[in-house]
């Protein structure tokens, strides 16, 4: 009997044996043609800057319309024209390589695309037909200002992907899911939207997306290349490898961003929770009051509460509602509450 199981599973084993590589090191053929796809020549350099810069700023003109307008199609249609993966990838790939030229060039285009992108998220903002007021910010834009640690978790998935599409020709198809996963261009165009609006803090919120990204990416993109055997046998024996200080460097860096982000998701669930006490202190303190518009946070010593709600003629005084909350949050809370009164009246002729 057991043999027969056997039998049957042996297939399975065979597959399995088939599948698996190897050998840990790539090919000379293999890494060629990965390079190929990261760098270019000196030759070529005219070309490809040209290129990369026609992309970098269709692909941001796309994303900051897209964000003004509160378009999620028009959104991914940017992120599958940008180019910046390339550079990302690239930066990987010559940390492993210790190919100081190509990194400087890769470090360069990623330098050069976020500037472009920001200057043409700026450009938008002010030019823009209707455009929007800076305390009327999209939910797109919204959604791009306050970074967590969820989104250094997408951008560590990404990268994996992005790094195992790169080693796996054959799986290119998928480099377009991995684009639309992780946002490189949005975030850009978001920094550049807000300054034209003058909002530092939300500037400074969608740039540090931006390199909790640039990070993540690299870091992952390192860890498979390694992993699939991309750092030549030569390099590999050497204790101080490129591939292992890269990767040391990018985890440094990783950490030091996900100390703002961690403080942050701590502040979006208690915003969170907070919200939801609002909510309840609204049903109580004016049952038929709808709640129109919510926005509030609250800090070490204080809480903002930007309310609107439509109610009944004669609603309740708000001093009520800011009394209830700040009983519940033991400091002090400003209510900034405009009612919409409901007019009702009937009639009837003839």
């Amino acid at each position: 009997m057991a043999e027969v199981r056997w039998k049957r599973l042996a297939p399975i084993g065979e597959w399995i044996d088939r599948a698996r590589p190897s050998s840990r090191s790539l090919s000379e053929q293999d890494r060629k043609a990965v390079l190929d796809e990261l760098f270019f020549e000196p030759e070529e350099r005219a070309a490809y800057v040209w290129r990369f810069t026609v992309l970098i700023l269709l692909s941001t003109a796309l994303a900051a319309l897209g964000l003004i307008a509160n378009s999620v199609a028009v959104i991914i249609g940017a992120m599958l024209v940008a180019p910046l993966m390339t550079p990302m990838l690239g930066v990987a790939a010559s940390i492993v390589l210790a190919d100081a030229v190509n990194l400087l060039r890769s470090v360069a285009m990623l330098v050069v695309g976020a500037v472009l992108a920001i200057v043409t998220g700026y450009i938008v903002a002010i030019t823009a037909p209707g455009g929007q007021a800076a305390n009327q910010f999209s939910q797109e834009v919204m959604s791009r200002v306050d970074p967590s640690l969820l989104d250094l978790f997408v951008a560590v998935a990404a990268g994996l992907a992005g790094g195992y599409v790169l080693m796996h020709p054959r799986a290119s198809a998928a480099l377009a899911g991995v684009a639309i996963a992780v946002a490189l261009v949005p975030p850009l165009a978001t920094v550049g939207i807000t300054l034209a609006l003058e909002s530092a803090d939300k500037a400074r919120g969608a740039l540090l997306l931006f390199l909790t990204n640039l990070v993540a990416i690299v870091l992952s993109a390192l860890v498979v290349m390694v992993a699939t055997g991309f750092t030549p046998e030569e390099m590999r024996s050497t204790r101080s490898s490129p591939a292992r200080l890269g990767i040391i460097v990018s985890l440094a860096a990783l950490a030091a961003l996900a100390i703002p982000l961690a403080l942050h998701s701590l502040d979006v669930v208690r915003d969170q929770r907070f919200t939801t006490d609002v909510i309840d202190a609204v049903a109580e303190w004016d049952p038929q009051a709808e709640i129109v518009s919510l926005d509030a946070d609250i800090g070490d010593d204080r809480a903002n509460v930007e309310l609107v709600v439509s109610t009944a003629p004669n609603p309740a005084p708000a001093w009520e509602l800011a009394d209830m909350l700040s009983d519940g949050v033991g400091g002090i809370v400003d209510v900034e509450l405009r009612v919409i009164r409901e007019e009702r009246s009937a009639a009837t002729s003839g």
